[in-house]
Formats: C-alpha cells, structure tokens, sequence
C-alpha cells in the first residue's frame, strides 16, 4: 500500500495534466484502496480535495452504471441471479434483501460497503432496479456516502503520517499508524462481508 501510494504521488508530480483522469479512473476500477490513497495524499496536497470528490463521484457513477448495465444482459443475468452460480454472492444477496426489506436504495448502499464482492453485488442490485432514472437517484446517494466515509480516512491517516512524523521523527512508526488505519478499514468491510454472509445462511 505504502508503495502503491509512492507511485501515485510520483507519478501525479511527474503528469499533473493527468491528476483528474487519475482520480476518475483510481474511482471507477480501483475501488476503497485507491480512493484511501488518493484521500492521503490530499491531505499533503499533491492531490487537490475538490476535484478528488468530484471526479472519484464522477468515476464511480460511471462504473456503477457499467456494472448495471451489464447485470441487465441476459447472460450475466442468469450467472449474477443464479443461486448456485457463486455461494457467497447468493448467501449475500439473500442477507442484503433482509437488511433492506425491498428497499433499492439501501440495498444499494450496503453493496457499496463490501469488500471483494462489490461489483457482483452492484449487478445483483441492478437486475432488482427496473428502472435507470431510479437507478441513478439511488446510486448518487449512495457513492456520497460511501465517499463521505472512504476520502476521510485516508485524508486522515495523511495528516496521521505527517503528524507522528514530525514528532516522533520515527517514519516508521508513521508508515505503522497508515497501515494500522488501513488495516482497520479493511478489516471492518471483512467484518460486515462476514456478518452478510452469516444472516444470509440464517435466511
């Protein structure tokens, strides 16, 4: 991770022209990892806070609205609906329509929050959604959210790494305390994965 946020922190100085399409791209296709990166080095200001959150809103929409229209074809319907298809994915969803109670909106949200299964689960909700229109209304409320949760923690742990630094004068102990926050918000999006996954056996 420490590398990871390096690299982009070396590559945006080196191509500044190509920070948004960074951001949009890191949005869309890199997920939590990315946004948390990208979060931290915001707040060492190699990444500017408003176009962060507007081109990470803007990256998201347009994967989510891939994923849903891919969800709608017939052949990843049948995978993403079929129950036998990926154990985990129907144990899930089975716990998600609990949680929700038929509510798109919420079910949406939910799928925003875990890990390693968010792309099934952003197909799964999709086929549940008739229509785009309410599609899009539900989905910008819930990357604003998921966004308002993800940017924060990695602006934090920068400002965390810049902190400890400068008064331990130990980068150790700075590079510890990012990946103890990392670790922490991973180990929380597991947790909820888990708690899903054993309401959905419940069901």
């Amino acid at each position: 991770m420490i590398e990871s946020i390096e690299w982009l922190r070396l590559f945006i100085a080196h191509y500044p022209y190509l920070e948004y399409l960074v951001i949009f791209l890191g949005a869309a296709f890199g997920g939590e990892l990315v946004l948390l990166a990208l979060g931290f080095l915001a707040a060492h200001n190699i990444v500017s806070v408003l176009p962060l959150i507007i081109f990470s809103f803007l990256g998201t929409f347009f994967s989510d609205t891939l994923w849903f229209f891919l969800g709608r074809t017939a052949i990843v319907k049948r995978m993403v609906m079929h129950r036998y298809a990926n154990t985990t994915i129907s144990v899930i969803n089975k716990a998600i329509e609990r949680v929700s109670k038929g509510s798109n909106l919420i079910a949406l949200i939910i799928a925003k929050f875990l890990v390693g299964t968010r792309i099934l689960l952003m197909m799964y909700v999709g086929t549940k959604i008739v229509k785009f229109k309410n599609f899009i209304y539900y989905d910008m409320i819930a990357i604003s959210l998921w966004l308002v949760v993800v940017i924060p923690i990695g602006f934090i742990s920068g400002l965390g790494f810049t902190y400890l630094a400068s008064i331990l004068e130990n980068i150790y102990a700075a590079v510890g305390f990012i990946l103890l926050i990392i670790f922490l918000a991973i180990m929380l999006e597991i947790w909820l994965k888990n708690r899903f996954t054993k309401m959905g056996d419940e069901v």
